[in-house]
């Protein structure tokens, strides 16, 4: 909203809020967000509340933006708001009435952000609301202690985050189904979970989180689906052994030296590394299983050790639907040609669909394809990401590969590679027969720059071509091609190259 509008807006939502209680029309649901204060009365602000709870409000969702520690407290008819189902409050200090306390027995849900509140009021709010099913509180101020007691029996989700004052949670909440916690700057020094085997979503951030504790918590929530930890930082050793996990992901866990998933039916595994890998074993997993591994590694850090590491943690996903490799420093993934001859590739057997991503172009891109060819000598396809709006995809087709080649991990011969989505001026697809007919002559006499009209993206498109072509050891294939003994198709979209060998 405009501040320049502000009084338009006010001057509306009195007239409406005055011509409904006239009519005694009730008042299902108000929703305002202003940008603050400083353009409003706040007595208006009250006035608007009183009216409210006079309409029976069911869901009021009441935000305003800008306030930096400067908190207003809500009229005490607030908290006589006995129709309410759902309340969202930002920018408020919320104080306990002198005299009627608080009365929410219809409560569902609340969300509290950027509020002022002590642990008295939390209490007294969970004592009066016994249907409330899904609590939130993020970015609040007051707040040193929570405690949930276990008379919330509809109680499902729990959600903190960034209570800056808070240090000490105990949740008994027997029903919970969903819980995040995230402390401000690892303030959250005890936690205490004592619920139900219910838990299905579990999310811990930033929390001082011991090998023993993470184990006992989970030993108990068999129906676990979805879990995720980062920032952890005294976390040394994951171990864990479920039939229902789902998800799992795992970042900034920084002394994390040990993991170890018996997880039958994990389909997602997301890990963050930023200072080393850990020892890694993945003792059963669904088929479907997709890995995300994301690299915040600086360059120094890339030694043999590194990369010892690395192809031990790839080896254990040769089943695995498909990788997505995650990097600043694409140096990282590309393993050293020495290292690969004393090596058995980590993926060997696997048709694997591999994603790299980048947030920024970088000339090692032949490099990272000639060894992932190695890694996973069956690479099925390889995607750059470079942003979101940006891929390009290389698809592989091989011929059978013999006995031999399966003994000695040799790389099934290459029949086919198509490229799509490679930067290539439209200029190059501009004439088929001239492309068709001249392109390998062009390419012997080194020129290209005359097939494609002197167009320098066009040139660099083919020769990234034929150096990957090279790459793929495919060099009598290569001989031929420049000899105008091989077919070269041209698809019926530009921006995608296929050429068979």
């Amino acid at each position: 909203i405009v501040s320049e509008k502000i009084p338009e807006l006010v001057n509306i939502v009195d007239q409406t809020l005055a011509k409904r209680h006239e009519q005694k029309v009730s008042v299902q649901k108000f929703w305002l967000n202003l940008p603050s204060f400083h353009h409003i009365n706040l007595s208006q602000v009250h006035d608007w509340v009183k009216t409210l709870v006079a309409s029976n409000i069911k869901e009021l969702i009441l935000n305003v933006d800008g306030i930096v520690n400067n908190f207003n407290s809500l009229t005490e008819e607030f908290f006589a708001a006995e129709k309410l189902n759902v309340l969202d409050i930002q920018g408020f200090n919320l104080e306990l009435p002198l005299e009627q306390g608080i009365k929410f027995p219809y409560l569902q849900k609340v969300s509290l952000s950027d509020t002022h509140f002590d642990e008295h009021f939390v209490q007294a709010l969970c004592a009066s609301c016994s249907a409330l099913e899904d609590l939130r509180l993020a970015s609040c101020q007051g707040l040193g202690s929570l405690q949930i007691a276990r008379n919330l029996l509809k109680l499902k989700t729990v959600l903190l985050c960034c209570l800056a004052e808070l240090t000490m949670v105990d949740i008994v909440a027997p029903n919970l189904e969903n819980l995040y916690i995230e402390s401000c700057r690892w303030m959250l020094q005890v936690v205490k979970i004592t619920c139900g085997k219910t838990l299905k979503y579990l999310c811990l951030v930033n929390l001082f989180v011991t090998d023993g504790w993470l184990k006992d918590l989970l030993c108990n929530q068999p129906n676990l689906e979805e879990f995720h930890l980062r920032g952890c930082l005294k976390l040394q050793k994951v171990k864990i052994s479920s039939d229902r996990l789902k998800y799992l992901s795992l970042s900034r866990c920084l002394d994390l030296i040990d993991i170890e998933l018996h997880t039958p039916n994990l389909t997602s595994f997301t890990y963050e590394c930023s200072v080393k890998l850990p020892t890694f074993k993945l003792m059963k997993a669904s088929v479907l299983l997709e890995l995300v591994l994301e690299f915040c590694v600086g360059g120094d850090k890339f030694d043999s050790h590194w990369y010892c590491m690395l192809m031990k943690f790839l080896g254990n996903f040769k089943q695995s639907k498909s990788i997505n490799l995650q990097c600043l420093f694409p140096r990282g993934i590309v393993i050293p040609k020495d290292m690969r001859k004393n090596s058995d590739p980590p993926l060997f057997g696997t048709i694997a669909t591999l994603h790299i991503e980048y947030g920024f172009l970088v000339n090692c891109s032949l490099d990272i394809v000639d060894s992932f060819l190695w890694i996973s000598p069956q690479l099925n396809t390889l995607t750059f990401v470079r942003d979101s709006d940006l891929s390009c995809t290389l698809k592989f087709i091989y011929e059978d590969a013999s006995a031999e080649d399966e003994k000695t991990f040799r790389s099934h011969k290459l029949k086919e590679v198509e490229m799509e989505n490679f930067t290539c001026c439209p200029n190059f697809f501009e004439n088929e027969m001239i492309l068709m007919e001249c392109a390998c002559d062009y390419c012997t006499s080194k020129e290209l720059h005359l097939l494609v009209n002197d167009d320098e993206e066009a040139i660099e498109d083919i020769e990234k071509l034929l150096l990957v072509i090279m790459l793929f050891g495919a060099l009598k294939e290569v001989e031929l091609m420049l000899e105008g003994s091989v077919e070269v198709s041209i698809p019926p979209v530009p921006f995608s190259f296929s050429c068979s060998v």
